[in-house]
């Protein structure tokens, strides 16, 4: 993690790359930031960095060309820096933004001041804007400050507990889970029991399903782009009707399985829709790891003989089906394992939560494309 930031008040970012995280980070060698005050670059005998804006009724704009010049002063040689600025314009700095941003190239960042940045300048020189949210600050100041604070989390070795980054809030897309300290008792609450119980499984699935309800509860927009396969409390199965008579199905199955596989599904089922359950298993001898069932029913029944309960079911395109947020929300809520079924034309089950139908044109999805989008929305992340 390389940074530079341009400023015209560089005092602001002493105590914050002295102390804390960013602090130990950069006295251990884990990060580079570099503070340059752009009056460095000012014009006249008073280093002037702004002018007043074009058309009146403005405020003061920082110039293009001291800009221009501070940028030009701290790129390393043969490169071309990163250019972040922050902005009111700017997209929201969330921590997927944070991930996506580059950790092998140059960073800069330009804090604006008074109008902002002369619009030539973040055009033809700025590759990103950021904004901490709809409001109005001083100058860039804090939001860089964020942003760096979020970037150095990510460096291997910045944070002394791997899991506790990744188990902070947004970075698998749920909110982090509670947290509580000594003393187990205060003012008559008592900490959770499990979390005293010394059962590593059972504080860890503790932990999954309160990130799940504290979403649910204070930010249900955040699941959306969340991927439920870390959060729920027992096994994912896929489960597919089939006609045993198609004879792609033991190509589509080992496609299938491949796909189950890539989101963490535990097994894949199936049924066949006519025929005997003998006809389904010729057909699917090259698909060994396939379990074939008589029904989607049997398919619950076998879960449940598993040990582990009866399973929700997501009974995927269904035409008076619920869209799909509102499925998810309702399969993040499931205790115990989850069936995903596709190609069953009736399942009357009251553990069963009925996916809308997923069209992409008129024409219908192929069986390993409808799978991949069904199992995305639910268990992939963004």
């Amino acid at each position: 993690m390389d940074v530079t930031v341009l400023t015209a008040f560089p005092g602001l970012f002493e105590g914050f790359l002295r102390d804390g995280l960013v602090g130990s980070a950069l006295s251990r060698g884990l990060i580079k930031v570099e503070v340059q005050d752009l009056r460095q670059w000012g014009v006249g005998n008073y280093r002037a960095i702004d002018d007043y804006s074009f058309g009146g009724r403005g405020g003061m704009t920082l110039s293009a060309p001291v800009l221009d010049a501070g940028l030009s002063a701290v790129s390393r040689s043969g490169e071309v820096p990163y250019v972040i600025y922050p902005s009111p314009q700017g997209v929201p700095l969330t921590q997927d933004l944070v991930e996506s941003l580059p950790r092998d190239r140059h960073v800069v960042f330009v804090c604006g001041h008074f109008e902002g940045l002369d619009e030539r300048f973040v055009q033809s020189r700025v590759d990103l804007e950021i904004s901490l949210g709809d409001f109005v600050l001083s100058g860039g100041e804090i939001p860089v400050m964020a942003a760096i604070d979020a970037m150095a989390r990510l460096v291997e070795g910045a944070v002394g507990k791997e899991l506790s980054v990744r188990e902070d809030s947004f970075f698998d897309g749920m909110l982090d889970t509670c947290h509580y300290t000594r003393p187990a008792s205060w003012n008559g609450q008592n900490v959770p029991e499990v979390l005293l119980s010394g059962r590593d499984r059972d504080i860890d699935l503790w932990r999954r399903r309160t990130a799940v309800r504290r979403t649910l509860a204070r930010r249900p927009d955040l699941l959306s782009r969340a991927g439920l396969m870390g959060y729920l409390s027992d096994q994912v199965h896929l489960g597919l009707a089939v006609d045993p008579f198609d004879p792609a199905l033991a190509e589509t199955a080992c496609q299938c399985l491949a796909v189950a596989d890539a989101y963490g599904l535990d097994r894949v089922l199936m049924s066949p829709t006519r025929g005997s359950l003998d006809d389904l298993r010729a057909a699917l001898e090259g698909a060994k790891s396939v379990k074939a069932l008589p029904s989607p029913d049997g398919m619950v029944r076998w879960i449940a003989r598993k040990g582990r309960g009866a399973p929700a079911v997501l009974l995927a395109q269904q035409e008076n089906g619920l869209p799909w947020l509102e499925a998810k929300r309702r399969i993040a809520q499931a205790e115990g394992p989850v069936l995903v079924l596709l190609g069953a034309e009736r399942f009357d089950s009251a553990a069963s939560v009925p996916l809308k139908r997923i069209e992409a044109t008129d024409r219908a999805l192929p069986p390993v494309a409808l799978v991949s989008a069904v199992l995305d929305r639910f268990f992939g992340s963004r």
